[in-house]
């Protein structure tokens, strides 16, 4: 009986320390997902707030003009090109960002980033092709924006 007893001892500090070993490297696992996906997170974020920056920028420039000269589009288009790069650079960084399916919240935002950027530099290339889709309301990319980034300007 006390051999039973000392063998049922045995095996739940066992299954206690390895269920510990597990904890700990999953939150050096996750702690390793959240530096990277912070790093995603800002580099995304600071692509499209360029991106918005400079067609914004050219989209007032060309404001009053465009009724008189629709050869204008075409400077939306090389801002468009401009900030291209920007978005599709942060695109390939979280792509690569690699986080455990069971880390649900990290597997959302990562594929919000993703989302998002993916559906920018969609638009930044029909802007490039023709300038004139700057001027198109796009409410799945403010949508997408929403998600990945919340209220943030």
């Amino acid at each position: 009986m006390r051999g039973r007893r000392a063998l049922v001892l045995a095996v739940v500090v066992g299954l206690l320390g390895a269920g510990l070993a597990v904890s700990v490297a999953d939150q050096r696992l996750r702690a390793g997902e959240d530096r990277a996906l912070r790093a995603c997170g800002e580099r995304a974020y600071a692509a499209a707030v360029r991106a918005d920056r400079v067609l914004g920028s050219m989209a007032e420039y060309i404001r009053p003009s465009l009724a008189e000269r629709s050869g204008l589009w075409v400077l939306m288009s090389e801002a468009a090109e401009r900030a291209r790069p920007s978005v599709d650079d942060a695109l390939a960084s979280c792509r690569d960002v690699e986080v455990r399916g069971v880390h649900r919240t990290h597997v959302r935002e990562r594929a919000a980033y993703v989302d998002y950027l993916r559906a920018r530099s969609e638009q930044l290339g029909a802007i490039v092709t023709d300038g004139r889709a700057a001027a198109e309301s796009d409410p799945e990319l403010a949508r997408l924006r929403e998600v990945a980034f919340g209220d943030r300007p």
